[in-house]
């Protein structure tokens, strides 16, 4: 498979400045935005639903990105595709990001400290799917690739996003990436249904 040069930055300039339209944006449903800015029908339905899922969680309510939030989903999406993960791989990661969002979401309350030191949602999003996929992969993707995709935006260098990674792993995770495999399956489930925006998107 052909590495795909990004689609977007992970404040979207690129996808502003490679598109023809005019700079009025045209309204476009979530399905199409993810079919336009991933590169492949399976990628494209992945980060949908992982957008909405996530969405339903309530993340972007206690952590704020002050940019399009679909675009963490397409980052995930050109991440893993880049490196040549499958999309049956790209299903698991990204079912185990869930839970692992879906954990913290019942946290945020009883620990508002979180919201500090989480940082942004993108940086949280992304590296909670890190761990996923360093927990689910036999030769996972380095985080030295991932801070040269999109840490360096956020970390000053690679020794500052693995303290980032490591807080999550060890605060936010208790050292703990192993979850009840019901829940990554319920998670597969919703990741791999076709929504009804497909039919008018394709």
């Amino acid at each position: 498979m052909p590495k795909a040069d990004p689609p977007v930055d992970a404040k979207g300039r690129q996808a502003a400045s490679s598109s023809s339209r005019p700079e009025a944006e045209v309204p476009m449903s979530n399905y199409a935005f993810f079919v336009k800015y991933t590169y492949s029908n399976e990628c494209a339905l992945l980060a949908y639903n992982f957008h909405e899922l996530v969405s339903k969680l309530g993340i972007f309510e206690s952590f704020a990105y002050r940019h399009d939030h679909r675009l963490i989903s397409v980052t995930l999406a050109y991440i893993l595709y880049r490196y040549q993960v499958h999309h049956c791989d790209m299903a698991l990661d990204l079912a185990l990001t869930l839970v692992y969002l879906e954990d913290l979401s019942g946290q945020v309350e009883a620990k508002p400290e979180l919201r500090e030191r989480c940082r942004d949602a993108f940086n949280l999003i992304c590296y909670m799917a890190f761990l996923a996929h360093a927990f689910n992969s036999d030769r996972p993707i380095r985080l030295a690739d991932w801070f040269k995709e999109i840490g360096w935006r956020s970390f000053k260098n690679c020794h500052q996003l693995n303290a980032y990674v490591f807080f999550l792993f060890s605060q936010v995770r208790g050292f703990k990436l192993r979850v009840n495999e019901s829940q990554v399956k319920r998670y597969i489930q919703k990741l791999c249904s076709v929504p009804s925006q497909a039919q008018t998107a394709s």
